[in-house]
């Protein structure tokens, strides 16, 4: 579908896999849509983290944007997902986190951003991450 030059586009995804995922509708621009619930979106995007063979920026990025609104996570999903319990996962995040650089973290990421956003992403993305994903591990907030 072509929106045109310039023109912000909208990426759907369609998965077969089966997960015990939880759905919600929402209106978007007059349509009701059938919309992963936040807690669900938010597990997925942690297993994705380092379920893909390399880490992208994007899950990095995407996991920290739901912690820092203090999303719930669906436990019950990263623990089939990853065959392991939360907080261990968690910990291997975290492990993961710490032995990268910051250096690339705009790589795939810049387009949409802002110049505060990109300078975040640039310097305390990485750091920030781990210091929210530290929290759910010790606090974590489940749906």
């Amino acid at each position: 579908m072509d929106y045109g030059t310039g023109e912000r586009k909208l990426k759907v995804e369609i998965s077969s896999r089966q997960w015990n995922n939880r759905y919600e509708i929402k209106n978007l621009l007059g349509i009701n849509m059938q919309v992963m619930v936040a807690s669900d979106m938010f597990a997925h995007k942690l297993c994705a983290m380092l379920d893909r063979g390399e880490v992208t920026n994007r899950d990095i990025f995407d996991s920290w944007f739901f912690m820092q609104k203090r999303t719930p996570i669906n436990k019950d999903i990263v623990e089939t997902r990853m065959e392991m319990p939360l907080v261990d996962y968690i910990q291997k995040c975290i492990e993961h986190l710490e032995s990268m650089s910051d250096r690339g973290m705009l790589n795939g990421l810049g387009e949409l951003m802002d110049e505060d956003i990109k300078k975040f992403v640039r310097s305390k993305l990485r750091t920030e991450t781990i210091s929210l994903l530290r929290f759910y591990k010790e606090f974590p907030i489940l749906a």
